[in-house]
């Protein structure tokens, strides 16, 4: 594989990138006639109180913690006849009562569209993230046993044209940066990420949707470490102690090829489904280290990686509709990178249910099984699989404050260790939404 770009110097343009996609965003609007331009807002504030009994659902030594959520969300937009502007912003900021969790999230984006004839549309987006690995924006299914500050930038252009009232073609790429503030125990590795694809949509009648899409992306590491507490059997004796997984350089590639549909079979029944295969390539130095509770090695083992295989590729759902009630079924095979930069493979189902109560009440309920595996044959330790239940009560005493509460239950099984770690947390959560201006 050809050498990548030091992750510094990509970060570096990564900004630069960053800067000039809100600059072309930002001409849009000074370049027009603002008596033209129709604007909206709206934004809504919540607090919330938090009781976890696992918050890193680890194996390991743990307590209970209680947290303060604060947050704001703001969403805006601009329109005119030929352009458009959206923008969220959203502060989600976390205090517990144990240290090193504490966590002030910022999450900006901005999308711009340009509309150059009636069939074809220009857009780019801007993502400017700033979180940390256990309060993400993005919900992950990583094994995460320390809290570390990241940073991410995304910039998206992509361009759409409508061959005919019932077909759509489109060109997107995407360019990712992320950064971590590690500590001393933690390596998780900056990364950046080049993704292109090709995506073709036909509508053959009201009810059925076709599409087909080929992607390509590479994903490039500096290396990282991961500490697992586990047990190591060592013929007759049993030492506890932790697992040191590190990773050198790492080089990703894969392409994907899928082809699907979405059909409504009623008004109240839709299913889609998608199925593809996927390239893989990855080239890795890797080295698997075992040290008591003294820190003294019992095991250290060195292994280079430079394997390719196929896999297949599959996403299946349905959604059910009642006159108060919604069900929803969701099962998908996929193999990407990890927070670790592992190459994984995952198969996830998900059932969802919904009902409404009342006009002013309502109510859902989630499981969900997550099998995940490393599929480049580095960091097998990182095999699990993680169940989750979650399920919340909403109630809108108003039109403009609601009022929730919610439970979940998650459980893990990490191949290399024998205890499963479980998790019970529960939130409150108070919310006021202003109502929408428009002008």
């Amino acid at each position: 594989m050809s050498d990548a770009e030091p992750v510094d110097a990509a970060c570096n343009h990564g900004r630069g990138h960053l800067r000039r996609g809100i600059a072309w965003i930002l001409g849009l609007l000074i370049t027009t006639d603002v008596r033209s331009v129709e604007y909206t807002l709206q934004a809504d504030a919540n607090v919330g109180q938090e009781y976890d009994t696992n918050i890193f659902l680890t194996p390991g030594p743990h307590t209970d913690v209680w947290g303060t959520r604060l947050g704001l969300n703001t969403r805006f937009s601009a329109e005119e006849e030929v352009w458009k502007l959206d923008g969220n912003i959203r502060l989600d900021n976390y205090f517990y009562d144990r240290k090193g969790l504490d966590s002030l999230n910022q999450f900006v984006s901005l999308t711009g569209s340009y509309f150059v004839t009636e069939r074809s549309r220009f857009a780019l987006r801007g993502d400017d993230i700033r979180d940390s690995t256990r309060t993400s924006f993005v919900e992950t299914d990583d094994l995460i046993f320390e809290q570390v500050r990241r940073n991410q930038r995304v910039i998206n252009p992509s361009w759409t044209y409508d061959l005919s009232e019932r077909t759509r073609f489109s060109l997107n790429y995407q360019y990712q940066n992320t950064d971590y503030r590690n500590k001393d125990n933690t390596f998780f590795p900056d990364y950046q990420s080049h993704s292109g694809s090709v995506d073709l949509i036909h509508d053959y009648s009201e009810r059925l949707t076709m599409n087909g899409s080929f992607s390509y992306t590479r994903y490039s590491a500096v290396g990282s470490t991961i500490f697992i507490p586990g047990i190591l059997d060592f013929g007759p004796f049993r030492i506890p102690g932790n697992y040191e997984n590190r990773a050198d350089q790492i080089e990703i590639d894969y392409a994907a090829a899928v082809a699907g549909f979405s059909y409504a079979i009623d008004e109240t029944l839709d299913v889609g489904f998608a199925a593809g295969a996927q390239y893989n390539q990855t080239e890795a130095s890797f080295r698997t280290i075992f040290r008591d509770n003294r820190g003294d090695p019992i095991l250290d083992d060195f292994d280079h990686i430079d394997s390719s295989f196929v896999t297949y590729l599959i996403d299946l759902s349905a959604t059910k509709r009642f006159d108060v009630d919604e069900l929803s079924l969701h099962y998908a095979h996929t193999v990407s990178p990890n927070l670790y930069g592992n190459l994984v493979e995952a198969d996830t189902v998900t059932f969802t249910g919904k009902h409404k109560f009342t006009p002013t009440l309502s109510g859902w309920a989630e499981f969900s099984y997550v099998d995940r595996k490393t599929a480049d044959q580095r960091n097998n330790a990182l095999n699990r699989q993680l169940f989750r239940a979650r399920g919340e009560l909403s109630w809108n005493w108003t039109e403009n404050w609601s009022f929730s509460v919610s439970y979940r239950y998650g459980r893990q099984e990490i191949e290399i260790i024998s205890n499963i770690p479980e998790s019970h947390a529960a939130y409150l959560t108070i919310r006021y939404q202003w109502d929408k201006l428009k002008y």
